[in-house]
Protein backbone atom coordinates (compact mmCIF):
# COMPACT_ATOMS: atom_id res chain seq x y z
CA UNK A 1 0.00 0.00 0.00
CA UNK A 2 2.79 2.32 1.08
CA UNK A 3 4.69 1.72 -2.43
CA UNK A 4 1.23 2.67 -4.39
CA UNK A 5 0.59 5.81 -2.38
CA UNK A 6 2.83 8.17 -4.16
CA UNK A 7 2.21 11.46 -5.39
CA UNK A 8 2.52 10.38 -9.34
CA UNK A 9 -0.14 7.45 -8.61
CA UNK A 10 -2.55 9.80 -6.88
CA UNK A 11 -2.08 12.18 -10.35
CA UNK A 12 -2.87 9.35 -12.28
CA UNK A 13 -6.10 7.95 -10.25
CA UNK A 14 -7.26 11.97 -10.81
CA UNK A 15 -6.07 12.28 -14.47
CA UNK A 16 -6.47 8.67 -15.73
CA UNK A 17 -9.78 7.34 -14.32
CA UNK A 18 -10.84 10.53 -12.98
CA UNK A 19 -11.15 12.07 -16.23
CA UNK A 20 -11.60 8.68 -18.52
CA UNK A 21 -15.99 9.69 -17.97
CA UNK A 22 -15.21 12.60 -19.78
CA UNK A 23 -13.56 11.04 -22.64
CA UNK A 24 -15.61 7.59 -23.01
CA UNK A 25 -19.03 9.00 -21.57
CA UNK A 26 -18.53 13.08 -22.53
CA UNK A 27 -22.44 12.63 -23.94
CA UNK A 28 -23.73 11.85 -20.71
CA UNK A 29 -21.04 14.01 -18.23
CA UNK A 30 -22.19 17.44 -20.39
CA UNK A 31 -25.19 17.24 -18.34
CA UNK A 32 -23.79 16.26 -15.48
CA UNK A 33 -21.23 18.87 -15.33
CA UNK A 34 -23.68 21.41 -17.10
CA UNK A 35 -27.11 20.22 -15.96
CA UNK A 36 -28.67 23.97 -17.65
CA UNK A 37 -27.51 22.81 -20.84
CA UNK A 38 -30.10 22.09 -23.74
CA UNK A 39 -29.32 18.47 -25.09
CA UNK A 40 -31.13 19.02 -28.65
CA UNK A 41 -32.80 21.99 -31.03
CA UNK A 42 -36.01 20.49 -32.29
CA UNK A 43 -37.85 21.67 -35.40
CA UNK A 44 -41.48 21.19 -35.54
CA UNK A 45 -42.73 18.76 -38.29
CA UNK A 46 -44.67 20.19 -41.28
CA UNK A 47 -48.08 20.19 -42.03
CA UNK A 48 -49.37 16.34 -42.67
CA UNK A 49 -48.37 15.26 -39.43
CA UNK A 50 -44.40 15.51 -40.19
CA UNK A 51 -42.62 14.41 -37.03
CA UNK A 52 -40.05 16.71 -35.43
CA UNK A 53 -36.51 17.03 -36.50
CA UNK A 54 -34.46 16.87 -33.47
CA UNK A 55 -30.37 17.87 -33.15
CA UNK A 56 -27.88 18.02 -30.72
CA UNK A 57 -27.42 21.64 -29.99
CA UNK A 58 -24.58 23.78 -30.36
CA UNK A 59 -23.86 24.01 -26.95
CA UNK A 60 -24.21 20.50 -26.09
CA UNK A 61 -21.95 19.56 -29.27
CA UNK A 62 -19.15 22.22 -28.09
CA UNK A 63 -19.68 20.80 -24.68
CA UNK A 64 -19.14 16.80 -25.46
CA UNK A 65 -16.08 17.86 -28.02
CA UNK A 66 -14.25 19.55 -25.27
CA UNK A 67 -15.08 17.25 -22.56
CA UNK A 68 -13.15 14.64 -25.10
CA UNK A 69 -9.91 17.72 -25.55
CA UNK A 70 -9.97 17.78 -21.64
CA UNK A 71 -9.45 13.83 -21.03
CA UNK A 72 -6.96 13.75 -23.77
CA UNK A 73 -4.67 16.43 -22.67
CA UNK A 74 -5.29 14.89 -19.10
CA UNK A 75 -3.64 11.92 -20.77
CA UNK A 76 -0.81 13.96 -22.41
CA UNK A 77 -0.29 15.11 -18.93
CA UNK A 78 -0.24 11.58 -17.33
CA UNK A 79 2.24 10.33 -20.12
CA UNK A 80 5.01 12.44 -18.40
CA UNK A 81 4.55 11.18 -15.57
CA UNK A 82 4.71 7.40 -16.71
CA UNK A 83 7.56 7.20 -19.40
CA UNK A 84 10.74 9.54 -19.12
CA UNK A 85 12.61 11.42 -22.12
CA UNK A 86 11.53 10.76 -25.94
CA UNK A 87 9.16 8.20 -24.74
CA UNK A 88 7.15 10.64 -23.01
CA UNK A 89 6.75 13.17 -25.65
CA UNK A 90 6.00 10.89 -28.22
CA UNK A 91 3.47 9.21 -25.89
CA UNK A 92 1.79 12.51 -24.77
CA UNK A 93 1.81 13.78 -28.73
CA UNK A 94 0.25 10.33 -29.37
CA UNK A 95 -2.64 11.41 -27.16
CA UNK A 96 -3.21 14.73 -28.65
CA UNK A 97 -2.88 13.61 -32.25
CA UNK A 98 -5.61 10.56 -31.16
CA UNK A 99 -7.98 13.18 -30.13
CA UNK A 100 -7.76 14.81 -33.36
CA UNK A 101 -7.76 12.10 -35.46
CA UNK A 102 -10.94 10.74 -33.55
CA UNK A 103 -12.90 14.44 -34.07
CA UNK A 104 -12.05 14.21 -37.87
CA UNK A 105 -12.71 10.62 -38.20
CA UNK A 106 -15.79 10.36 -36.32
CA UNK A 107 -17.25 13.86 -35.30
CA UNK A 108 -16.92 15.24 -38.93
CA UNK A 109 -14.77 18.15 -36.79
CA UNK A 110 -11.95 20.06 -38.14
CA UNK A 111 -9.49 20.90 -35.02
CA UNK A 112 -7.78 24.16 -34.96
CA UNK A 113 -5.30 24.12 -38.33
CA UNK A 114 -2.71 25.67 -36.00
CA UNK A 115 -2.82 22.95 -33.46
CA UNK A 116 -2.82 20.37 -36.15
CA UNK A 117 0.28 22.08 -37.59
CA UNK A 118 1.92 22.21 -34.79
CA UNK A 119 1.21 18.69 -33.41
CA UNK A 120 2.65 17.18 -37.22
CA UNK A 121 5.65 19.04 -36.12
CA UNK A 122 6.32 18.64 -32.62
CA UNK A 123 6.33 14.80 -33.62
CA UNK A 124 9.21 15.62 -36.13
CA UNK A 125 10.97 17.17 -33.53
CA UNK A 126 10.74 14.34 -31.28
CA UNK A 127 11.95 11.53 -33.62
CA UNK A 128 14.64 13.87 -35.01
CA UNK A 129 16.35 14.99 -32.38
CA UNK A 130 15.88 14.45 -28.35
CA UNK A 131 17.16 18.16 -27.49
CA UNK A 132 14.97 19.90 -30.03
CA UNK A 133 12.19 17.40 -29.67
CA UNK A 134 11.66 18.07 -25.79
CA UNK A 135 12.26 22.24 -26.75
CA UNK A 136 9.33 21.72 -29.34
CA UNK A 137 7.45 19.96 -26.64
CA UNK A 138 7.82 22.17 -24.01
CA UNK A 139 6.88 25.07 -26.94
CA UNK A 140 3.88 23.15 -28.03
CA UNK A 141 2.48 23.11 -24.32
CA UNK A 142 2.86 26.82 -23.64
CA UNK A 143 2.11 28.04 -26.89
CA UNK A 144 -1.52 26.46 -27.20
CA UNK A 145 -1.98 27.18 -23.12
CA UNK A 146 -1.40 30.92 -23.71
CA UNK A 147 -3.36 30.89 -27.41
CA UNK A 148 -6.67 28.92 -25.45
CA UNK A 149 -6.64 31.20 -22.77
CA UNK A 150 -5.90 34.40 -24.63
CA UNK A 151 -8.14 33.88 -27.30
CA UNK A 152 -10.72 31.03 -26.56
CA UNK A 153 -13.49 32.24 -29.46
CA UNK A 154 -10.77 32.71 -32.15
CA UNK A 155 -10.16 29.01 -31.14
CA UNK A 156 -13.94 28.14 -30.98
CA UNK A 157 -14.47 29.33 -34.28
CA UNK A 158 -11.92 27.26 -36.08
CA UNK A 159 -13.97 24.24 -35.57
CA UNK A 160 -17.57 25.88 -34.49
CA UNK A 161 -17.77 28.72 -37.18
CA UNK A 162 -21.53 29.32 -35.82
CA UNK A 163 -20.35 30.10 -32.09
CA UNK A 164 -20.96 34.29 -31.34
CA UNK A 165 -19.24 35.99 -28.51
CA UNK A 166 -21.32 36.08 -25.63
CA UNK A 167 -22.91 33.07 -26.39
CA UNK A 168 -23.59 29.91 -23.53
CA UNK A 169 -21.23 28.31 -26.39
CA UNK A 170 -18.68 30.74 -26.34
CA UNK A 171 -18.67 30.93 -21.94
CA UNK A 172 -18.67 27.34 -22.08
CA UNK A 173 -15.86 26.62 -24.17
CA UNK A 174 -13.82 29.18 -22.85
CA UNK A 175 -14.34 27.06 -19.65
CA UNK A 176 -12.80 24.37 -20.95
CA UNK A 177 -10.20 26.19 -22.59
CA UNK A 178 -9.48 26.90 -18.87
CA UNK A 179 -8.53 23.37 -17.94
CA UNK A 180 -7.48 22.35 -21.15
CA UNK A 181 -4.63 25.22 -20.60
CA UNK A 182 -4.22 23.99 -17.22
CA UNK A 183 -3.18 20.54 -18.40
CA UNK A 184 -0.91 21.39 -20.87
CA UNK A 185 1.08 24.05 -18.35
CA UNK A 186 1.40 21.01 -16.08
CA UNK A 187 2.53 18.65 -18.76
CA UNK A 188 5.01 21.57 -19.91
CA UNK A 189 6.35 22.59 -16.19
CA UNK A 190 7.18 18.86 -15.64
CA UNK A 191 8.90 18.04 -19.53
CA UNK A 192 11.24 21.87 -18.38
CA UNK A 193 11.66 20.94 -14.50
CA UNK A 194 14.78 18.68 -14.51
CA UNK A 195 13.90 17.67 -10.99
CA UNK A 196 10.91 15.16 -11.12
CA UNK A 197 9.87 15.58 -7.59
CA UNK A 198 9.74 19.21 -7.61
CA UNK A 199 8.27 19.07 -11.00
CA UNK A 200 5.56 17.12 -9.90
CA UNK A 201 5.04 19.47 -6.86
CA UNK A 202 5.21 22.37 -8.53
CA UNK A 203 2.44 21.14 -11.50
CA UNK A 204 0.39 20.21 -8.96
CA UNK A 205 0.39 23.50 -7.20
CA UNK A 206 -0.10 25.31 -10.22
CA UNK A 207 -3.34 23.04 -10.95
CA UNK A 208 -4.77 23.49 -7.26
CA UNK A 209 -4.71 27.64 -8.15
CA UNK A 210 -7.24 26.45 -10.90
CA UNK A 211 -9.04 24.00 -9.11
CA UNK A 212 -9.33 26.60 -6.80
CA UNK A 213 -10.40 28.99 -8.91
CA UNK A 214 -13.69 27.02 -10.38
CA UNK A 215 -14.76 25.78 -7.34
CA UNK A 216 -14.89 29.24 -4.74
CA UNK A 217 -14.73 31.50 -7.47
CA UNK A 218 -16.58 29.98 -10.79
CA UNK A 219 -18.78 27.68 -8.06
CA UNK A 220 -18.26 25.12 -10.17
CA UNK A 221 -15.71 22.59 -10.37
CA UNK A 222 -15.07 18.48 -10.03
CA UNK A 223 -16.99 16.28 -7.40
CA UNK A 224 -16.00 16.80 -3.72
CA UNK A 225 -13.69 13.54 -3.31
CA UNK A 226 -11.85 14.88 -6.47
CA UNK A 227 -10.41 17.68 -5.06
CA UNK A 228 -9.80 16.47 -1.94
CA UNK A 229 -7.95 14.04 -4.31
CA UNK A 230 -5.78 16.92 -5.68
CA UNK A 231 -5.52 18.09 -2.72
CA UNK A 232 -3.32 15.15 -1.29
CA UNK A 233 -1.38 14.39 -4.37
CA UNK A 234 -0.50 18.62 -3.93
CA UNK A 235 0.70 17.84 0.05
CA UNK A 236 2.17 14.47 -1.05
CA UNK A 237 4.28 15.90 -3.77
CA UNK A 238 5.51 18.42 -1.88
CA UNK A 239 6.39 16.03 1.18
CA UNK A 240 8.20 13.69 -1.31
CA UNK A 241 10.28 16.79 -2.50
CA UNK A 242 11.09 17.26 0.78
CA UNK A 243 12.13 20.68 0.73
CA UNK A 244 15.23 20.01 -0.18
CA UNK A 245 17.79 22.69 -0.79
CA UNK A 246 21.64 23.10 -1.08
CA UNK A 247 23.43 25.49 0.37
CA UNK A 248 24.37 27.45 -2.70
CA UNK A 249 20.39 27.55 -3.55
CA UNK A 250 19.59 29.34 -0.35
CA UNK A 251 23.00 31.74 -0.70
CA UNK A 252 21.38 32.64 -4.25
CA UNK A 253 17.98 33.23 -3.58
CA UNK A 254 19.08 35.30 -0.20
CA UNK A 255 21.18 37.60 -2.42
CA UNK A 256 18.83 37.99 -4.96
CA UNK A 257 14.83 37.83 -5.13
CA UNK A 258 14.35 37.48 -0.98
CA UNK A 259 16.34 41.05 -0.75
CA UNK A 260 14.80 42.63 -3.37
CA UNK A 261 11.45 41.50 -2.50
CA UNK A 262 12.57 43.09 1.07
CA UNK A 263 13.51 46.47 0.10
CA UNK A 264 9.77 46.70 -1.84
CA UNK A 265 7.80 45.45 1.15
CA UNK A 266 9.57 47.44 3.58
CA UNK A 267 9.38 51.02 1.30
CA UNK A 268 6.55 50.57 -0.59
CA UNK A 269 3.93 47.84 0.85
CA UNK A 270 4.10 48.76 4.41
CA UNK A 271 3.58 52.36 4.10
CA UNK A 272 0.60 51.24 1.42
CA UNK A 273 -1.25 49.05 4.24
CA UNK A 274 -0.43 51.57 6.94
CA UNK A 275 -2.12 54.28 5.26
CA UNK A 276 -5.50 51.82 4.51
CA UNK A 277 -5.19 50.94 8.09
CA UNK A 278 -5.62 54.84 8.84
CA UNK A 279 -8.87 55.10 6.43
CA UNK A 280 -6.10 56.63 3.71
CA UNK A 281 -6.09 55.29 0.32
CA UNK A 282 -3.26 55.67 -2.12
CA UNK A 283 -4.30 57.14 -6.10
CA UNK A 284 -5.28 54.90 -8.49
CA UNK A 285 -4.10 51.94 -6.71
CA UNK A 286 -5.76 52.12 -3.20
CA UNK A 287 -7.80 49.03 -1.89
CA UNK A 288 -11.28 50.75 -2.63
CA UNK A 289 -10.16 51.26 -6.24
CA UNK A 290 -8.46 48.17 -7.07
CA UNK A 291 -11.51 45.75 -5.38
CA UNK A 292 -14.57 47.09 -6.05
CA UNK A 293 -15.96 44.78 -2.91
CA UNK A 294 -13.91 46.92 -0.03
CA UNK A 295 -15.34 48.11 2.40
CA UNK A 296 -13.25 50.44 4.85
CA UNK A 297 -14.28 48.99 8.43
CA UNK A 298 -13.52 48.18 11.77
CA UNK A 299 -12.16 44.85 10.88
CA UNK A 300 -10.67 46.02 7.56
CA UNK A 301 -9.00 48.43 9.76
CA UNK A 302 -7.52 45.80 11.81
CA UNK A 303 -6.47 43.77 9.29
CA UNK A 304 -5.09 45.99 7.41
CA UNK A 305 -2.76 46.98 10.14
CA UNK A 306 -1.84 43.50 11.22
CA UNK A 307 -0.86 42.88 7.19
CA UNK A 308 1.73 46.51 7.88
CA UNK A 309 3.00 44.76 11.34
CA UNK A 310 3.76 41.08 9.93
CA UNK A 311 5.00 42.56 6.21
CA UNK A 312 7.49 45.00 8.14
CA UNK A 313 8.82 41.67 10.20
CA UNK A 314 9.06 39.87 7.01
CA UNK A 315 10.85 42.97 4.89
CA UNK A 316 13.37 42.65 7.65
CA UNK A 317 14.12 39.19 7.94
CA UNK A 318 14.14 39.18 4.68
CA UNK A 319 16.80 42.04 3.77
CA UNK A 320 18.79 41.20 6.46
CA UNK A 321 19.47 37.52 5.22
CA UNK A 322 17.64 36.27 8.59
CA UNK A 323 14.80 34.05 6.68
CA UNK A 324 15.75 31.03 5.35
CA UNK A 325 15.73 31.14 1.16
CA UNK A 326 13.50 27.87 1.81
CA UNK A 327 11.55 29.46 3.74
CA UNK A 328 10.93 32.48 1.18
CA UNK A 329 10.78 30.25 -1.24
CA UNK A 330 8.01 27.95 0.43
CA UNK A 331 5.77 30.88 1.36
CA UNK A 332 5.82 32.22 -2.11
CA UNK A 333 4.40 28.93 -3.90
CA UNK A 334 1.33 29.35 -1.65
CA UNK A 335 1.25 33.27 -1.55
CA UNK A 336 0.60 33.00 -5.23
CA UNK A 337 -1.95 30.88 -5.19
CA UNK A 338 -3.85 33.58 -3.15
CA UNK A 339 -3.28 36.18 -4.70
CA UNK A 340 -3.83 34.55 -8.36
CA UNK A 341 -7.52 34.07 -6.52
CA UNK A 342 -8.30 37.40 -6.03
CA UNK A 343 -7.20 38.07 -9.49
CA UNK A 344 -9.18 35.50 -10.77
CA UNK A 345 -12.88 37.61 -9.03
CA UNK A 346 -14.99 39.55 -10.65
CA UNK A 347 -15.17 42.43 -8.61
CA UNK A 348 -11.31 42.61 -8.91
CA UNK A 349 -10.26 45.53 -11.93
CA UNK A 350 -7.21 44.94 -14.24
CA UNK A 351 -5.29 47.84 -12.74
CA UNK A 352 -5.03 45.74 -9.96
CA UNK A 353 -4.71 42.48 -11.06
CA UNK A 354 -1.41 43.91 -12.33
CA UNK A 355 -0.55 45.44 -8.74
CA UNK A 356 -0.13 42.20 -7.23
CA UNK A 357 1.31 40.34 -10.29
CA UNK A 358 4.90 41.11 -8.57
CA UNK A 359 3.97 38.16 -5.83
CA UNK A 360 3.80 35.74 -9.05
CA UNK A 361 7.35 37.44 -10.30
CA UNK A 362 9.14 36.73 -6.95
CA UNK A 363 7.65 32.66 -7.41
CA UNK A 364 8.92 32.59 -11.19
CA UNK A 365 12.32 34.09 -10.01
CA UNK A 366 12.51 31.69 -6.81
CA UNK A 367 11.67 28.61 -8.78
CA UNK A 368 14.12 29.51 -11.48
CA UNK A 369 16.93 30.09 -9.14
CA UNK A 370 16.03 26.50 -7.33
CA UNK A 371 16.38 24.50 -10.62
CA UNK A 372 19.34 26.21 -11.25
CA UNK A 373 21.04 25.80 -8.16
CA UNK A 374 19.95 21.82 -7.06
CA UNK A 375 21.44 18.48 -7.76
CA UNK A 376 19.26 17.65 -11.49
CA UNK A 377 17.50 13.58 -12.05
CA UNK A 378 15.43 13.33 -14.27
CA UNK A 379 17.66 12.07 -17.63
CA UNK A 380 15.74 13.24 -20.86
Amino acid sequence: MAKFLTAANLSLLYNVVGMMPFGLMSADMVLEVWPSVTRETCTKGGWGGGKDTCVDSLEFTVGKIYLQVMFGVSMLYSMQLIFSGKMAYLASMGCMAATMIKHVTVDGLIPPPPVIGMTALTILAILASDVWGKRAFIGFCFFNALTFIAQPLMVLQDSFPDVVAGSKEAKLGAFCFEVISLYLVMAGLTALIPMKAYGLALASQVGLAVVGKHVLVDKSGPPTPMIFLWIATTLLAWKEYGWVMKPACDKAIKKGPQKVHGMIVGSNFVPYFIFEAIGGSMPMVGLASIDSSYAYTGATAMLCGMLAIFLTMSAYSEYTEQMDGKMFAIYHYFLSVVVFLWQCQSSTSLLGVMFFAAPHMFTTWTIYLVVTNSPNDKKD
